[in-house]
């Protein structure tokens, strides 16, 4: 048997209780879900990759094969665990089986991709694998693995050319540089040279570069590019605060929060509205808006001490980054749907008098039916997205963010006419 693994957010009670129920009912040893993923699935994907199968080189076939190596990537591990077989050495084969894929994958991509950054990605993963074997250990990382997962497939993507529109060669190098960041971090700590209570920075720190990034793709007119490092620079602002709270953090802790926070939520929305509402419109929305979030931003952090953290004094900074650029997606067009639907988020920041649920506390203390929501909501996202382009996802979460936005208004409302229905 291996030992217990240390994780800094726990797993939901519904789903490990899906797992094992799951892991008790396959038939296969994890060793051979491990095999098939690397000795089938593996060179199916590089036939079409390298082989030029067209059958293979279609977007169904390539998002199947892919979702085929992910599922039983995670199988061997539920299997692992519900039949106590999950041991170091199970462990280390079901890393090595992930490594042809990554070398296929760039190996095809390198020509479009900057060749440094697919050599660090390659390097760091081989690095820490070796750590890994001689047992220099870390936390079971869901994050690198979610983030490695998706790096991986839009390379994948931008080999065959697939979904050129949304999968653009910009994309994928900002994915991959987080994914590079967010490795190096792994190794540091695995060896020995980033202590823990250092942790809750670096992941601000990786929040603080998806702002830079997102800035820059703003800036060159790529807005769901910008939108999607928000979504993961908003990742790792939670991740940030569950280190933190796990294994403490540093004087400087709570002013590395709170700089990333601004880069992420204030500064890059505050650029995409700048070049994205044409004239000089644009630049006072834009810099209205940033004033608004800092000034939220600065009110959170002077009443951090004594507040309930289960709750937000006015809506987050980082639905009003949501709704900044998911609206300039949506309507490109309409600088004047843009300014209402950005004045509307600001104003909601900055109304302090109305809590709001911190939903990154609950996400994993939910009922089953809203984990099945949640769930459906993530598919229609990818899938949207992956199908359709941004505009899908964008609209889901701009409906999304102004519904939590205005949710206690709403609240409020109710229970005052429930109160003259009784008083009259």
């Amino acid at each position: 048997m291996s030992a217990p693994i240390e994780r800094f957010l726990p797993k939901p009670v519904l789903v490990e209780t899906l797992e094992a129920r799951l892991g008790r009912t396959i038939p296969l040893h994890p060793n051979i879900l491990s095999a098939l993923k690397v000795l089938v699935v593996t060179p199916l994907i590089a036939a079409g990759l390298l082989g030029g199968v067209e059958a293979l080189r279609s977007t169904g076939a390539v998002l199947g094969l892919f979702l085929a190596f992910g599922a039983l990537d995670a199988l061997d591990g539920i299997v692992a665990r519900a039949r106590e077989l999950d041991t170091d050495a199970g462990r280390l084969v079901d890393r090595l089986t992930d490594l042809p894929l990554l070398a296929v994958v760039a190996y095809t991509s390198y020509s479009v991709l900057p060749p440094a950054l697919v050599g660090a990605k390659l390097g760091l993963d081989v690095l820490s694998l070796v750590l890994f074997a001689i047992k220099r250990r870390t936390t079971e990382n869901r994050v690198r693995t979610t983030l490695t997962d998706a790096t991986v497939l839009a390379m994948l993507l931008l080999s065959l050319g697939r979904l050129d529109t949304l999968v653009t060669p910009e994309l994928v190098t900002a994915l991959l540089a987080v994914n590079v960041g967010f490795t190096a971090i792994v190794v540091l700590f695995q060896l020995g040279l980033l202590k823990k209570r250092f942790i809750a920075d670096a992941l601000s720190a990786a929040n603080a570069l998806c702002g830079v990034a997102s800035i820059y793709f703003a800036s060159i007119g790529r807005m769901h590019t910008s939108l999607l490092l928000l979504l993961v620079g908003a990742a790792f602002d939670g991740l940030d605060g569950a280190a933190a709270r796990k294994w403490g953090g540093t004087r400087f802790g709570v002013y590395s929060d709170d700089i990333a926070d601004g880069i992420n939520y204030a500064i890059a929305p505050g650029v995409a509205l700048a070049y994205g509402v044409t004239g000089m419109e644009g630049v006072v929305v834009g810099v209205v808006y940033s004033v608004l979030t800092i000034s939220r931003l600065v009110f959170f952090t002077l009443n951090k001490e004594g507040s309930d953290p289960n709750y937000f004094a006015g809506v987050p900074s980082t639905i009003g980054g949501l709704v900044a650029l998911s609206s300039l997606i949506l309507f490109p067009e309409s600088p004047a749907l843009v300014g209402l639907l950005v004045g509307v988020a600001g104003v909601l920041m900055v109304s302090f008098d109305a809590a709001y649920r911190h939903l990154g506390r609950v996400a994993f203390a939910v009922s089953r039916a809203r984990a099945s929501v949640a769930l459906v909501a993530a598919v229609v996202l990818i899938g949207g997205g992956a199908l359709l382009g941004p505009r899908i996802p964008a609209a889901i979460i701009l409906v999304g963010s102004l519904a939590y936005g205005f949710l206690p208004q709403v609240t409020r409302f109710r229970v005052l006419i429930a109160a003259r229905r009784a008083n009259g």
